[in-house]
């Protein structure tokens, strides 16, 4: 056993290997107790790290090879292990389809890379964003020079959501200079397809609102392509109002697209 896992997951293994029923449901911090350390901040993060079952990791080897499998996850919380039998194969076969979690946070220079990559993944998934698949080629380079531009501004700022490891999704606030439209932002939303209907949309507006009522900033706008229902159906149940319509605004396969012009109030 010492040979095959971390020696910090040795008193886990021991637990498992005593342990009398299928069904256990372990809190965060007896987990903790038992090993007698620290989990790691991914275990906290990610339900992938507690459906690893390959190598490199070999942590899930505490609970696999003595018969468990994990089978549900409230992360942060508890965790549920069981051994399989024909009741339950389809529970542990549900845990594949379980929604990822994700943290929101301030843009880093470090996320340089991660951020162009996602920014060429949402022009080539969806035309409903300003430039299509490769009309725009954004370099590491000059993505970090705007995001260390970004984190000296207390007008502009980028929010970004942490899926599995990778930025999944970003929330862009661009403010004003003129001192009579210092008082507004505009924003810009996008998150990856594999990570849409998980609620990072929503989040990144929270966080997005917190920072402008934190920096003074009483108004919020957007503009979004009027065919693009899902969007704007979220940006009505998160408070914005549509204040009006721009005409042949973008040209996208060849054909017009009305914009809608939106915004919220966060002084009312």
């Amino acid at each position: 056993m010492e040979n095959k896992i971390e020696k910090k997951y040795i008193p886990l293994a021991e637990y498992f290997s005593s342990a009398k029923d299928d069904k256990i449901q372990l809190s965060f911090t007896e987990i903790e107790t038992i090993m007698g350390h620290s989990l790691p901040n991914s275990s906290y993060l990610n339900k992938s790290w507690w459906k690893k079952t390959k190598p490199p990791l070999k942590h899930y080897l505490a609970w696999v090879e003595q018969g468990y499998y994990v089978t549900t996850i409230q992360p942060g919380y508890h965790v549920t292990f069981e051994k399989p039998t024909n009741n339950n194969n389809d529970e542990l076969d549900s845990l594949e389809n379980a929604k990822n979690t994700f943290i929101t946070r301030s843009i880093e220079t470090d996320d340089a890379r991660n951020l162009a990559q996602l920014l060429s993944t949402l022009d080539a998934e969806t035309d409903f964003m300003l430039y299509g698949k490769n009309e725009r080629d954004p370099s590491v380079q000059s993505v970090r020079k705007k995001i260390t531009n970004l984190r000296k501004s207390s007008s502009n700022s980028i929010i970004v959501a942490v899926v599995e490891g990778q930025i999944g999704g970003l929330i862009s606030i661009s403010g004003n200079k003129a001192p009579r439209a210092k008082h507004r932002a505009s924003i810009y939303l996008g998150v990856m397809q594999k990570f849409t209907n998980q609620g990072i949309g929503t989040a990144l507006l929270k966080e997005a609102e917190k920072w402008a009522i934190s920096n003074t900033i009483q108004r919020l706008e957007l503009s979004v392509c009027k065919s693009n229902a899902i969007a704007i159906n979220m940006y009505n149940k998160f408070g914005f109002t549509i204040d009006g319509e721009r005409r042949q605004s973008l040209k996208i396969n060849d054909e017009f697209e009305d914009e809608l012009y939106m915004s919220k109030l966060l002084n009312m």
